[in-house]
């Protein structure tokens, strides 16, 4: 059962002020706080491999909605960078 759908932001920051990376993304709410994200629009390949580098270098990210709350999530994928899992972290 879908909670709750709508966009967002999500974000790479290497610190308090360079954000390394901005996704616009989709975000269908699945339950327990996991939310399931799909880049819109969908990532090129160029697109791709900058997110899987950021992905991989660290799975922490901001998911900032349109109202401008935030939350820190971990990103997790299949190996589709247009699919992503979205789980909540305990980070301030």
């Amino acid at each position: 059962m879908i909670k709750n759908a709508g966009t967002a932001s999500l974000e790479w920051w290497a610190n308090h002020s360079t954000c390394l990376g901005l996704f616009p993304v989709r975000v269908v709410e699945c339950g327990a706080g996991i939310r399931d994200a799909y880049p819109s629009p969908a990532l090129g390949d160029e697109e791709a491999e900058g997110l899987r580098f950021l992905v991989d270098l660290s799975p922490h990210f901001t998911l900032r909605f349109d109202d401008g709350s935030t939350i820190e999530v971990e990103v997790t994928h299949s190996g589709d960078l247009n699919t992503l899992r979205l789980h909540p972290t305990d980070t301030p």
